[in-house]
């Protein structure tokens, strides 16, 4: 099963650093990430940690975090996730965009649609997908077809102006 939770991190109250374990106060320096290490550990996260790359990990959970804008998205999962929230932006040279990072499928689903909703629609699963191996922008470049993979799981949402998208492994 797996449990999503995303807020603006304007309306909620102040995250205390100092209530955070040591080695996630280290890795913690922003606000959106304070609040993100705290609410995983909310959740029921045990031994949250961050690896080299700065990929959270749990001893209990699989986990992910994003943020943009005053959004802040944080989930946990039994198999390996990933998440991604985005602020839609319509200014954004969406074509220019698409045409050095989408491939294949992608680039169809684009092209029909050149829309701002379809940019950020695959832009996030793109961020999603990565975000399970902790490999981030470095798999987008090499150019992932995210509408072509197998054995993942995609649910992605529109949400007061934001899109948000969760990609699970499937076993």
């Amino acid at each position: 099963m797996t449990s999503v939770y995303f807020f603006n991190l304007t309306e909620k109250t102040e995250y205390d650093k100092k209530l955070l374990p040591q080695n996630v106060r280290d890795h913690c320096k922003k606000p959106e990430s304070i609040a993100a290490a705290t609410e995983l550990l909310n959740m029921g996260v045990e031994n949250l940690r961050y690896e080299e790359n700065g990929k959270p990990i749990a001893d209990n959970y699989f986990v992910s975090i994003s943020h943009s804008g005053d959004m802040v998205a944080v989930c946990k999962s039994e198999n390996p996730v990933g998440i991604d929230i985005e602020k839609i932006d319509d200014t954004r040279n969406f074509e220019k965009i698409a045409n050095r990072y989408f491939h294949g499928k992608e680039k169809e689903f684009f092209n029909e649609n050149p829309t701002a909703d379809a940019f950020y629609d695959i832009w996030t699963k793109k961020e999603a997908y990565t975000k399970i191996d902790g490999n981030g922008v470095i798999e987008i470049q090499k150019g992932i077809d995210v509408l072509s993979i197998e054995n993942h799981q995609f649910q992605t949402e529109k949400v007061n102006g934001y899109m948000l998208t969760i990609c699970e492994r499937i076993k």
